[in-house]
């Protein structure tokens, strides 16, 4: 009894120390690594309360990430929450404009084909660029089709991207064009550990938390590989990537 409760109170703070920081390190937090890792009770104990509380852990490149999974109303966030996060976010398809963005990122990482991203850095000028490349291939498109086949508005997404300037220049002004909707993207991905964001240089690189996500829905999740994600491959500009 007394090594259960001994696991459990390993477990409950490995869980807290996720919660606080999303992830954890076998270089910054060792002894709580290596229990979950070479201590199956423990792991076990884990993996049951996360799965209870609605996220997973995944384990990459010697870090342990916690994933939210779908419709979690305590860790995730509603729409409501992400506008009141998110100034920029007014509508509802503000914030699927959001998602199109971070769907585009991982096009940019990810080849169609393998779950290794083959680049290690994706320039903000190029980010935008794929973006208008990607909106500009929906005109050839039935939109209002496309939508019903991915239960995802197109045509308002589009609009609201259109509806920004296309300014090229630093946004520090805070003005509403296309860099500064990004840029906030960009800065509450960062906020999530899923990015880090160079303003300065304007580059982005993912990280571990990142990679966990995406390379355990596709190796793991294989039956609801998403639709949407395939689709917005499809629309191109990623053929002119540099890796």
């Amino acid at each position: 009894m007394e090594e259960i409760k001994d696991s459990l109170n390993i477990a409950l703070e490995i869980i807290n120390t996720l919660l606080q920081n999303k992830e954890i390190k076998k270089s910054e937090n060792t002894e709580l690594y290596q229990q979950y890792v070479g201590n199956d009770e423990v792991e076990s104990l884990c993996d049951m309360i996360s799965e209870k509380m609605g996220f997973n852990i995944y384990r990459l490149d010697n870090t342990l990430n916690l994933c939210v999974m779908i419709d979690n109303k305590v860790f995730g966030y509603s729409n409501e929450d992400l506008k009141k996060k998110i100034k920029i976010l007014n509508k509802n398809e503000d914030i699927y404009l959001m998602y199109f963005i971070i769907l585009t990122i991982i096009t940019c990482f990810y080849r169609e084909s393998g779950l290794n991203s083959p680049r290690s850095y994706l320039g903000l000028d190029e980010l935008i660029e794929t973006i208008n490349i990607k909106f500009q291939s929906l005109v050839k498109e039935d939109i209002e089709k496309i939508s019903e086949e991915n239960e995802y508005n197109f045509r308002d997404v589009k609009k609201v991207w259109e509806r920004l300037p296309d300014a090229r220049e630093d946004i520090n002004s805070g003005k509403n064009d296309k860099i500064s909707f990004v840029k906030l993207v960009l800065n509450f991905m960062q906020e999530e550990n899923l990015i880090f964001f160079d303003e300065e240089r304007r580059i982005i690189s993912i990280t571990t938390r990142f990679k966990s996500i995406v390379y355990f829905y596709f190796e793991y999740s294989k039956e609801n590989k998403n639709r949407l994600l395939e689709y917005v491959y499809e629309l191109g500009g990623n053929e002119n990537a540099t890796y």
